[in-house]
């Protein structure tokens, strides 16, 4: 039984060297590092148009409004800020959109004669689309009504069905 311990021991220690190594190379390092570096396939510390068609945030004109210095290539500072700034705005919208759909749901749920758990919501960009069964067409135009009213609602895709 000693034998076994010991012979665990040492394989443990010799282990430990190669996860303290792989520890090492990731401290200090973030995901937008990784990213980057994993992107600049020439290894010359600079993304260029070509290379950055890899990550599709960069789409539609991203890569132009990365690049701060107009020189034709992202710096990793210029990757980072900007991936970051479309990743928060991509959640704060993310949030708004979840947000609107719980405060819809809300008021139909507080609404007399309306049977909410037939109506489905869901918020992409402030658009709601409304979907799901009614009983007559004065409750498909309130649902509507209601939805419009909530702030934030750029548009109502109203996709209610009544029932025959």
């Amino acid at each position: 039984m000693r034998t076994t311990w010991t012979l665990a021991l040492v394989i443990g220690l010799q282990a430990a060297p190669a996860l303290a190594v792989t520890m090492d190379e990731m401290r200090g390092q973030t995901g937008y590092e990784h990213e980057f570096k994993l992107l600049d396939t020439d290894g010359n510390g600079k993304l260029s148009a070509t290379e950055i068609k890899k990550d599709g945030l960069f789409d539609g004109g991203g890569f132009g409004k990365a690049d701060k210095n107009h020189n034709g290539s992202l710096s990793q500072d210029e990757f980072a800020s900007y991936k970051s700034k479309v990743q928060q705005a991509e959640t704060k919208q993310a949030a708004s959109d979840s947000a609107i759909t719980t405060k819809i749901k809300s008021k139909y749920l507080v609404e007399k004669n309306f049977k909410s758990y037939k109506v489905s919501v869901e918020t992409k960009d402030g658009i709601v689309a409304l979907s799901g069964f009614v009983d007559d067409a004065s409750t498909k135009t309130r649902a509507e009504q209601i939805a419009r009213a909530t702030k934030g609602v750029k548009d109502v895709k109203n996709g209610l069905v009544v029932k025959p």
